[in-house]
């Protein structure tokens, strides 16, 4: 089970290894999961198969349907007044539990049932739609990402990357940087998110104007993270949409790669950075031990086979269509989660 997640993702079958004698709770398909141990990991779940479940986890359902709505019942066990309680009644500091006993004694609000079974259906109906609408954007999102590696996959051959973009690393941060006449922001590999670029919080520093000439930033540059501790960060990419106004430089924790006039476009070198991040070939480019640095010199010795701008078009175009289509879907997304979110509020006193 996940936390504040009411589907269940994942299950082993019976003969795929020892059990063990913990698991002798039988469970069927409508029934409600409950994790008891830990419960500030908030795991509630519909089973929609039947199945067993250690003793750890407890087994629920409604003892009178014409009471309480089978439906209803789960968005009950999913508020925050209810999570609140288990948590206030567990015991124990390394593994908190809480018992059958404690769970039994909660109170709520119990609604008419008719008014039970519209809560429960305009509910159950959000829930579904926000499934669907995260199965459609995780769908496009492949697409994009097989769209990427049909057009790269064969990027160890060909040219250098530095004949079709331009690979420039930002200037190192020192002392001597932190004041003078030209103190602009730079950007560092922390405004660079899965997201894309986070402006929250930027520094600043002293760029001469011929610095600036070098390091400023022009809409459409795509910074990728030169280094990093962890693997799965190490070549992360984002675009500058010039998200701030004057002049904006960058620090040596990130390459710009930019397209070169006749060579790249903006856009290839977007789908570009973002593949060879997706697939690994940036992390292939690094080296290091503790921390992996892709540097200027791992960056322009990656490869590719040279695309005419015609095709470059015609690829930014089809990998367009499906990018856009995944950010319409996440802004549907974001404004369901808010009104599931609010909705909660108001009929449970969520917060």
């Amino acid at each position: 089970m996940d936390t504040d997640d009411l589907k269940i993702h994942r299950w082993g079958d019976v003969g795929d290894g020892y059990l063990g004698p913990a698991f002798h709770r039988r469970f069927r398909a409508g029934q409600i999961l409950y994790g008891s141990r830990r419960t500030y990991l908030r795991k509630v779940a519909v089973a929609d198969f039947d199945g067993v479940c250690a003793n750890t986890t407890f087994v629920l359902e409604t003892t009178d349907p014409d009471r309480l709505a089978p439906g209803f019942l789960p968005f009950v066990m999913t508020s925050e007044p209810f999570h609140a309680f288990a948590i206030r009644e567990s015991k124990g500091s390394v593994n908190p539990y809480v018992n059958w006993s404690d769970i039994a004694q909660y109170e709520f609000d119990l609604p008419r049932l008719d008014e039970q079974k519209r809560i429960a259906d305009l509910l159950w109906s959000l829930k579904r739609h926000l499934l669907r609408v995260e199965a459609a954007r995780h769908a496009a999102s492949a697409l994009v990402m097989q769209l990427r590696a049909e057009n790269f996959q064969r990027s160890r051959g060909g040219v250098r990357a530095d004949e079709v973009f331009e690979i420039t690393i930002g200037r190192q941060r020192a002392p001597q940087h932190e004041s003078g006449d030209y103190v602009v922001p730079y950007l560092r590999s922390a405004n660079v998110t899965p997201a894309g670029i986070d402006v929250s919080d930027v520094k600043s520093m002293n760029f001469t104007p011929v610095e600036q000439t070098k390091f400023r930033l022009a809409a459409g540059d795509v910074l990728v993270s030169e280094a990093s501790a962890s693997q799965s960060s190490v070549g992360m990419p984002a675009v500058w949409k010039a998200e701030m106004d004057g002049p904006v430089c960058f620090q040596n924790t990130l390459l710009r790669y930019r397209a070169v006039d006749g060579r790249s476009l903006p856009g290839f070198v977007e789908q570009y950075c973002r593949w060879a991040f997706e697939s690994g070939e940036f992390l292939y480019a690094a080296s290091g031990t503790n921390i992996r640095h892709i540097g200027v010199r791992g960056a322009t010795a990656m490869r590719l086979e040279p695309t005419p701008i015609a095709e470059q078009e015609a690829f930014v175009e089809s990998t367009g269509v499906a990018s856009r289509m995944v950010d319409r879907l996440g802004s549907e997304l974001d404004t369901l989660r808010l009104l599931w979110v609010s909705l909660r509020a108001d009929l449970f006193g969520d917060r």
